[in-house]
């Protein structure tokens, strides 16, 4: 009509009408239904007659403000997006308690559910499963898409097109909107699934017509933010991980691998028992037949980032597991740059148990409290109490981001400022912080052994934790552990510095000690060696470090059984800590324990038996009894006291250590065990099973200040 009257400008028509340009624009957009004055006078304007509109205006009118008789003969619609899977495995409680909560009778207080969880854990499978389960129950059920108001919107217009089929396809998407949530509160018996909520303001609008439709409308959220839904009026039910026997189970019959049990069962805690991540493995494997499930491990270890990012092509619909993880990382970095840092830095530690107290190190806490609470409104960690989880696929995820080291080298800045002062392997008071701490330095440990470990910076810290962490893994009997941690820390400090530094001797000294533990002796002895030799050339024969090589190495020679060179070198490393640390120096007290022990390996027991005596008193005095070094003293006084028959004696002494190391060491450490089978020898129990551990007093190699 604007057309043929010769297209007048707005601005002409509203001084011609009285009308309002913006009203008149409005008009023709199409966007909402105009007043009738509006209609009438652009008609007017045009050379058109407003009789004539008069009737679709009013039908239009009725249809938008909803009467409630209008699309009950539609009600029965469903529009769910897909099939839900046929092989749903280890959600059956989950899906109980899911129905339990849509269906409660609250009095209207309560209007559904609201199913949340970590990206990738099944949130949308388990809502798709119980609206296929119950679809004959509501009238309509209608998923919507719910990520942004528009597709909120969008899902309720396509509801009003399906309920209204007269409804014309050129009217805006919001009036079609809010017709659909006028025929909600109007109407009971419905169900509305909103998919995929990040923003609650949203599904503010459909949680309002529920509210208004007595009870009797329902409503589902799936959504990856953990939030007060309680206060929105729905139900929270938090979906985990699988437990593993599910996990397995989903990936063997998925992928067909009956045949790979064992590697499937590994494959399942690579991944974190996640079912998306278990679901898309089980694709991948059957797209790939020839890739094994230990294969396919290998390629996860080493490009990560590739392989998580793959679609199906058997499952288009879903996203790659990195893909699913990224909106929410992006989102929280968007929102608070802090919180993307601290994400970075939180990718290169263990993925349990990470100290609140470790990230706040020279920050304000109640900043870093808000950015951990950002990351876990997206799920993306969990908080209990002092200390945060998170999914190690998520770290995957962020680590396949990174170009460069920064961000380890962040971690590792973190974890050397938050090591305890004391000597790892013997500050009993430092062991409950280190039991927090080891798991995030073995974690970097297996980046420091990839490319990242070339990173000068990153290797100069990361050696030092892993020296750190080697004496404390030692003093808890965990000697391979401790001995690769070593193994590294020379590896990383040679690149570095070659093979004379003072740095790398302090390396090779606490690899030779870990080799000794861990029963390596001819290496050991070989190693121990040639440090003594650079330390006395390079450092001189009365330097701390150098004695320490020297009592080391004496021990060394015992343990090979060249009793003599042991005696001599002990003797003389005592004479030199005795003049330059002092008679009651804990390393000195090390040579005297180390000293009687040689004199009771060649049959000179009544002198060890004194030396121990006179040892054990100092360090009781000096150390407390339940030090380590004290229980050392007490257990070889004991053996020596029995090997002269005094067996009483030897019983009391070992009854005190046993109970002393159980306390202070626990029960399953070596030195713990061995005592318990000196005690077991003195009570007559099998001696021959206890020789082979007690012939020769306990060597202590003490790897503090390397």
């Amino acid at each position: 009509m604007r057309y043929s009257a010769g297209n007048p400008t707005y601005q002409r028509m509203a001084r011609q009408s009285g009308r309002s340009r913006t009203a008149l624009a409005d008009a023709a957009g199409g966007a909402q239904l105009p007043k009738w004055e509006t209609v009438a006078a652009y008609v007017s304007c045009c050379g058109g007659d407003p009789a004539y509109f008069r009737r679709a205006w009013a039908q239009l009118r009725a249809l938008r403000e909803g009467d409630p008789s209008v699309g009950g003969e539609f009600a029965q619609l469903s529009n769910l997006p897909r099939r839900p899977t046929p092989i749903f495995l280890g959600r059956q409680e989950t899906l109980r308690s899911l129905a339990e909560q849509v269906n409660v009778d609250a009095g209207g207080i309560v209007l559904g559910a609201a199913v949340f969880g970590l990206g990738g854990v099944g949130k949308t499978e388990l809502a798709l499963q119980y609206a296929h389960a119950h679809r004959g129950r509501y009238r309509p059920l209608w998923w919507v898409d719910a990520d942004t108001a528009d597709s909120v919107a969008a899902g309720l217009a396509a509801l009003t097109r399906s309920l209204a089929p007269t409804w014309p396809r050129s009217a805006g998407v919001d009036d079609a909107a809010a017709w659909a949530l006028r025929w909600l509160a109007g109407h009971g018996g419905w169900l509305v699934v909103l998919d995929n909520v990040t923003d609650p303001a949203v599904i503010e609008p459909v949680l309002a017509a529920a509210s208004r439709s007595e009870g009797s409308g329902r409503v589902v959220v799936t959504s990856r933010r953990d939030m007060d839904w309680a206060g929105l009026g729905l139900a929270p039910v938090r979906v985990p991980v699988l437990a593993r026997e599910a996990s397995v189970d989903l990936l063997v019959r998925r992928a067909g691998r009956e045949g790979e049990l064992a590697e499937a069962r590994e494959l399942a805690a690579d991944l974190g028992d996640l079912p998306l991540a278990i679901c898309h493995a089980a694709a991948y494997l059957m797209e790939r037949r020839h890739v094994t499930v230990g294969e396919y491990r290998r390629r996860c270890a080493e490009q990560s980032g590739r392989i998580l990012d793959v679609t199906p092509r058997s499952r288009p619909w879903e996203h790659s597991v990195a893909r699913t993880w990224q909106v929410s990382i992006t989102a929280v970095a968007d929102e608070d740059p802090v919180a993307a840092e601290l994400f970075d830095v939180i990718a290169y530690l263990a993925p349990d148990r990470i100290p609140v107290e470790l990230l706040c190190a020279g920050r304000d806490p109640l900043v870093i409290e808000d950015a951990l609470t950002l990351g876990a409104s997206y799920s993306l960690v969990t908080r209990a109490g002092a200390v945060l989880n998170v999914h190690r696929l998520v770290q995957a995820v962020i680590r396949a981001a990174h170009v460069d080291a920064t961000a380890c080298r962040a971690a590792a800045e973190l974890l050397r400022a938050a090591l305890p002062e004391g000597d790892p392997e013997t500050a009993v008071g430092d062991w409950e912080r280190w039991a927090l701490l080891a798991p995030h330095v073995d974690a970097l440990a297996a980046h420091l052994a990839g490319p990242l470990g070339r990173d000068a910076g990153l290797a100069a810290v990361g050696a030092t934790l892993l020296l750190a962490c080697a004496a404390y893994h030692r003093g808890q009997g965990r000697y391979a552990t401790s001995a690769g941690m070593a193994e590294l820390a020379v590896e990383l400090r040679q690149r570095l510095f070659g093979t004379e530094h003072p740095d790398v001797l302090g390396a090779r000294y606490v690899l030779a000690g870990c080799y000794w533990s861990v029963g390596r002796l001819p290496e050991a002895a070989r190693l121990s060696d040639e440090v003594l030799a650079d330390r006395r050339r390079l450092l001189g024969a009365d330097h701390p470090d150098t004695l320490r090589t020297a009592s080391s190495v004496a021990i060394g020679y015992r343990e090979l059984g060249r009793h003599d060179e042991a005696i001599a070198l002990t003797e003389e490393t005592l004479r030199a800590r005795m003049r330059v640390l002092g008679p009651h120096h804990p390393e000195t007290l090390h040579s005297r324990n180390d000293l009687a022990g040689c004199l009771r390996a060649v049959q000179r027991i009544e002198e060890a038996i004194t030396l121990y005596e006179a040892t054990l008193r100092t360090r009781r005095q000096i150390l407390g009894d339940d030090h380590p070094d004290t229980l050392t003293s007490q257990h070889n006084l004991a053996l020596a006291y029995r090997a002269t028959g005094r067996v009483a004696e030897a019983q009391r002494l070992l009854v005190e250590t046993v109970a002393a190391r159980r306390h202070v060491l626990g029960v399953e450490h070596p030195d713990t065990r061995r005592s318990q089978e000196a005690l077991a020898a003195c009570a007559g129990a099998d001696l021959r099973r206890h020789q082979g551990n007690s012939t020769v007093s306990a060597p202590e190699f003490s790897l503090s200040q390397a």
